[in-house]
This record gives structure tokens, C-alpha cells and sequence, in this order.
């Protein structure tokens, strides 16, 4: 037995490392989750290796109309062999295309075979004529020596109700949910014949590159040290206040309402990473590229001038098109491809239009900060507060926890004037300024000034 890959985006991943060669699949989900298009695309990048590949398309359609369909695809690979069998003749005579099956699997020898749909043949039988018949394509599928993907229209009941589920050697279903700005798909492993494919729920998107999959993050906390260097977070002053600034692979947590430069802290901890020879990623959800670097500007950061040099790169993306699993992915991407050493996601508070559930928002954000600190990172978050409260740590008490290093700023009324003032609430391992310390911005950036102890 040998291991072969389905030369899907992210599909090798969660299963594992690929698809053991010969065995059976099946590829199960309700309609229009994308059953077809991830068979057929994996026997085109197989075709592509040099492997040969027929795909079975039980339907209503002529094999031209079958083949103009899926062409459109980029994947489409012309050497892909197609046999179409009538969909009512193997509702009613599906001994007659185990047959014919048989015949043309032994002219072709196939190293993969995709049966699309399975859950039709044999539909007229009774349940108990059926399920022998699904017995008998199983004897003579383990004849082929192929891999084969059989695919099924099923709930995840039927899944479990099924003898296709007794005889296949994985099983892999696909879910929607159609939402009001687009469908949030799912791809989950409930069985495999190897012990190593990635369990939990995974997203994936339909294209007309066909199928990419954003596994959900996986974290290693094996091996971890306490981080003991400090790097210079680039803000002026902060070394100081901070006893002598981060500390390498931490996490810190900038939070503060409206108005109180929390973007500007993290600007200020990318580009002057940059500048140090440490590259960095900066994930927004709320302002554009074009506006980050119109601010940057504006308090002479050279943002635009970093991104250029290719020590910066923006990922923008918008809050109601937030995918976790793609985010993640993409950011994980980026990351190995500019060598990134700092990230900054602002804000957080975006992560509030996927989860309900805070707690959920709290796990999906610890696993992230762990996967930072796996590859060699060292991130700012950044959290403003959509709650009508006076204390901003009311929205973040779950993610304030999880943190190394915790900053509060505020917009604070003294003698009638609106003055700001940062408070450094926790560094781990380290002493620092316990006095609230005022600061304001102008076209230079940010600038500490006194304690305001009588506040």
C-alpha cells in the first residue's frame, strides 16, 4: 500500500498526508455542497501526474454535456476518461452496470475511479436487495486495486445509517450553510483508515479554481520556553515605561475606545520592526490598506515605502466576509512568505461578527496567539469596545486573560480638556510604570508625557 495526494488545497493536509492507495472513499453531503467538484478535481490533478483516472457519472446528461460542464473549471484535465450511465436504468438494474463497470474498469485500469453519485444505484430495490448489491460493487471495487471516491447525496444521518458507510475505508462529509452574504461551507473527516487526519470541522471554498481548503488551526505547545529577550516595540518612550520594552514571541493587547490611537500603537510596532530587519504582517478588518498607509503618513511612518521593500504586507479583510479557518490560513501563508517576526490584528472586535459565542471567540483567539508564537512571532492585538460601558475591559475580560502583556488607553476629561492616558496593566516577567501616564499624538506619532497621579 502506498500513500497518493489528492493535490487539493488543504485536503492533503487534513487528511493526513494524502489518501492510501487502494481504498475506498466516500464523499457524502447534501446538495450543492460540493460532492462532485472535489471528486472530479482530484482525478484531474491525479491525470496530471500521470495517472490514469475514469470518472462514473451516473446522470441525465450526455457524456458532452458532462465534460463542457466540469471544462470550465481550471483543474479540467482533458485526458480525463468519462462513462455516463443513465440514472433511471441503475435505480432499476444496477447488476447490468456492475457489469458493464467491471468490463471497462479491466480495459482502462484505472489507478483512481470516481462514482458519482453512489446513493441512486440500485434505488428501486427493496432495502435488504440493496444493501447485497452494495456488498457486491464493494467485492468488486476491492479487485481494481484503485483508489476509488464513491459520492453520495446524504445527511449526516443517512451517513450513519448507510451499509456504504461499512464498506468504504474513509468517509468525508461536506455541509452549507447558506447565508445572507454567502455560504459558509464545512468539510469534516468522520472516518479514515489512518490514524492521523485531522479531526473538528474545516472550512473550504468553491471557485473557478475548484476546491481550497483552510484547515482550522492546529497549535503544538511541545518544547515551548518562556520567552526572555526584549525587543524595542517602536514606540518612543515605551522602553522606559516598560522597564525595557516586550518581550520576544509575547502577545500584547492594546485596548482602548474610539479616538485613542490604538492603531497607531500597533503601526508604530510593525513599522519600527521593519525598520530593525524584523518583518511583519499587519491583519485589519476595519481600515482599508489605502487608509492604514494615509495614517501611517500623516505621523511619518514610511508604511508604504516597508510594504514596498517587501518587509510588510496588509491583509484586509472586511468583518461580514471574516472566514476564520481562510483568515487563518492566509495569514499563516504570509507569514512564511515574508519571514514575518511581528503580526498585529485590529481589531479583534471583528471576530465578534463570526462568534456568538464568547467563548468561542476566547479559544479561536488563544489558538491563534499560540500558532504566533510557534512560528517565531511576536503579535500586538489590538480591541476596541462596542459595549456602552465606561471600562473597555468589560468587552475583553475572556482575551485580556490570555495575554502577555495588557495596555489600556483612554480618552480622559481633565479641568474641561479631553487629555489621553495609557496604563500598563501587566507584563509578564517584568516590573513597569504602575501610574497612569498621559500621551498625545500629532505629526510626529505618539508622545508620553507626565504621570497623572491626583487622576
Amino acid at each position: 500500500m502506498e500513500n497518493k495526494f489528492t493535490g487539493i488545497s488543504g485536503f492533503d493536509e487534513i487528511l493526513g498526508g494524502g489518501i492510501t492507495s487502494p481504498s475506498t472513499i466516500l464523499i457524502a453531503g447534501n446538495p450543492g455542497s460540493g460532492r462532485t467538484v472535489i471528486g472530479v478535481q482530484s482525478l484531474c490533478e491525479a491525470a496530471r501526474n500521470g495517472e490514469k483516472v475514469l470518472y462514473i457519472c451516473v446522470t441525465t446528461k450526455s457524456e458532452t454535456s458532462v465534460r463542457e460542464a466540469i471544462s470550465h473549471y481550471e483543474f479540467y484535465d482533458e485526458s480525463l476518461n468519462i462513462h455516463t450511465f443513465s440514472a433511471s436504468s441503475v435505480e432499476r438494474d444496477p447488476l447490468t452496470m456492475l457489469v458493464e463497470l467491471g468490463n471497462i474498469v479491466a480495459k482502462l485500469k484505472p489507478d483512481r475511479v470516481l462514482i458519482d453519485p453512489v446513493t441512486p444505484i440500485g434505488f428501486g430495490f427493496p432495502e435488504a436487495e440493496r444493501r447485497r448489491f452494495m456488498y457486491s460493487l464493494n467485492a468488486a471495487i476491492n479487485e481494481w486495486n484503485a483508489i476509488v471516491y464513491l459520492t453520495g447525496t446524504m445527511s449526516q444521518p443517512d451517513v450513519c445509517r448507510s451499509v456504504i458507510s461499512d464498506i468504504v475505508d474513509g468517509i468525508v462529509y461536506l455541509s452549507q450553510d447558506i447565508q445572507r452574504r454567502g455560504n459558509k461551507r464545512i468539510i469534516k473527516i468522520v472516518k479514515m483508515n489512518r490514524p492521523n487526519y485531522s479531526e473538528g470541522e474545516h472550512t473550504f471554498d468553491i471557485s473557478d479554481k475548484g476546491i481550497s481548503i483552510y484547515p482550522r488551526i492546529s497549535t503544538q505547545t511541545a518544547g515551548q520556553i518562556s520567552p526572555v529577550t526584549r525587543i524595542d516595540a517602536g514606540i518612543p518612550g515605551f522602553g522606559e515605561l516598560s522597564r525595557g520594552g516586550l518581550f520576544e514571541l509575547s502577545s500584547t493587547l492594546i485596548a482602548g475606545n474610539t479616538g485613542t490611537g490604538k492603531t497607531l500603537f500597533g503601526l508604530h510596532f510593525i513599522v519600527g520592526g521593519a525598520i530593525n530587519g524584523e518583518p511583519g504582517i499587519i491583519s485589519t478588518f476595519e481600515d482599508t490598506p489605502a487608509e492604514l498607509r494615509h495614517y501611517a503618513a500623516s505621523v511619518g511612518l514610511e508604511l508604504e515605502e516597508l510594504e514596498k521593500k517587501g518587509l510588510i504586507r496588509i491583509i484586509y479583510t472586511p468583518p461580514p466576509e471574516i472566514n476564520t479557518c481562510r483568515h487563518t490560513f492566509k495569514i499563516k501563508k504570509d507569514i512564511e512568505e515574508i519571514g514575518a517576526k511581528r503580526i498585529l490584528l485590529d481589531d479583534i472586535s471583528g471576530f465578534d461578527y463570526v462568534f456568538d459565542d464568547p467563548v468561542a471567540k476566547r479559544e479561536h483567539v488563544a489558538n491563534m496567539i499560540r500558532v504566533f508564537k510557534d512560528m517565531g512571532l511576536t503579535s500586538m492585538l489590538i480591541s476596541g469596545n462596542r459595549t456602552a460601558v465606561n471600562d473597555v475591559l468589560v468587552s475583553e475580560i475572556p482575551v485580556s486573560s490570555l495575554v502577555d502583556a495588557l495596555i489600556l488607553l483612554k480618552n480622559m476629561e481633565i479641568d474641561m480638556e479631553i487629555r489621553k492616558s495609557m496604563s500598563i496593566l501587566k507584563i509578564h516577567g517584568s516590573d513597569h510604570e504602575k501610574h497612569l501616564i498621559e500621551y498625545n499624538i500629532d505629526s510626529e506619532g505618539i508622545h508620553f508625557g507626565q504621570f497623572l497621579k491626583d487622576i
